[in-house]
């Protein structure tokens, strides 16, 4: 999509945050994992019509990721730029480091050089509206991806908002389902012999949506199923391994004969809990196991389900966002109205993609094989 109008914006900004912000494009970027779509004439078309363009010809997305070590978030990354590789549009990328203020700045250093389109896994979930301002001031399309949603009433604000996510209840009511079917079937869970699922949830970021929908869901399905539940400890792990595994380890010391299943809001969370139970001496036998479930079905989650120390996850499938999320961009670069039939997913009338869940466990693990996908 040509632009008539280019406004720059943070023009007092210092080469060294500039470089920080923006440096990191798509030919320096680490091998990638998976392929693009340009099924639709246009988006041929307009193939044909950049072919023998340099990259640096191209038309730019600015694409912000909240942190590059996330699994599922490095997954989506790498199939964004492999499409980028061969398609319309060139794509650099920033790492916002969990950092409010660094994502404001890379946004206003992708404006500040031309990018001609912002791509934001937007972590400043209190002002998605002022996120939204960066790109009316510029005159650019916006796309949030893999994050919670502006409000109906902000992506009708502003014409060229769009959205591309998972929803977030169905990965909560996954682990819900999974947890209440395994205390049924298993007598021995109740562990301190009270009639409770005694629980941990570790969550990941407060006031996102994904952590809400799958905190809340997971423990609305568990007590629809009729199970009571306790909870033991509820903590806010920020999506990362390390820090879940700290918290874990606290929780065992303090309680260790009364938790009974562990809920986290990602797998990178899961395998930290994971590897502070196997510290503490479980997994050894049936006789200490306690049930762990993760979301995003990630490759090392994939393992952990293989090795038995996670019972379930669900499948966010990163193939799938990062070849939407590209389709996108190809078709406002060939300046189609985006619909349902040529995206080739689902799209709102607020021009939101809500992408489905995958319940994975160990007998279907087959089904989270992203080469299916490419």
């Amino acid at each position: 999509m040509k632009k008539t109008v280019k406004k720059a914006l943070a023009l007092t900004m210092t080469a060294a945050l500039f470089m920080t912000a923006c440096s990191q494009k798509a030919a320096e970027t680490p091998p990638a994992t998976a392929g693009g779509d340009t099924g639709t004439a246009a988006t041929e078309a307009a193939a044909a019509a950049t072919e023998g363009k340099s990259k640096a010809e191209r038309p730019v997305a600015g694409m912000t990721c909240y942190m590059y070590s996330d699994t599922h978030i490095a997954n989506v990354r790498n199939t964004v730029l492999k499409a980028a590789e061969t398609g319309t549009v060139s794509v650099e990328t920033s790492d916002s480091q969990f950092d409010v203020g660094l994502q404001m700045n890379a946004m206003d250093a992708f404006v500040t050089k031309g990018c001609e389109y912002l791509v934001i896994n937007n972590i400043n979930t209190n002002a998605k509206d002022q996120v939204i301002d960066v790109a009316r001031k510029a005159d650019l399309p916006i796309i949030f991806w893999n994050t919670d949603s502006p409000s109906d009433e902000e992506m009708d604000s502003y014409g060229p908002c769009y959205f591309v996510s998972s929803a977030a209840e169905q990965s909560g009511v996954v682990q819900g389902e999974a947890a209440a079917k395994y205390w049924k079937e298993h007598p021995e869970a109740d562990r301190n012999g009270n009639g409770k699922m005694d629980y941990v949830m570790l969550m990941g970021q407060i006031g996102n949506y994904d952590t809400e929908m799958r905190t809340k869901y997971s423990i609305d399905t568990v007590k629809e199923a009729g199970v009571e539940t306790n909870c033991l400890l509820e903590v806010v792990c920020e999506w990362q391994r390390a820090k879940a595994q700290d918290q874990m380890a606290s929780v065992i010391s303090a309680n260790a004969d009364d938790i009974d299943i562990v809920f986290a809001n990602n797998d990178d969370m899961a395998l930290g809990a994971i590897e502070a139970l196997k510290a503490a001496g479980y997994f050894t036998d049936e006789s200490n196991y306690i049930p762990v479930l993760g979301v995003d079905a990630t490759k090392v989650g994939l393992q952990a389900l293989e090795d038995g120390t996670m019972l379930a996850t669900s499948l966010n499938n990163p193939v799938t966002m990062g070849k939407c999320i590209y389709k996108i961009l190809e078709l406002l670069e060939a300046g189609e109205e985006i619909t349902s039939e040529n995206l080739g997913y689902d799209i709102d009338e607020h021009k939101r993609v809500w992408l489905d869940y995958v319940a994975i466990t160990k007998d279907n693990l087959e089904d989270a094989d992203l080469s299916k996908y490419e």
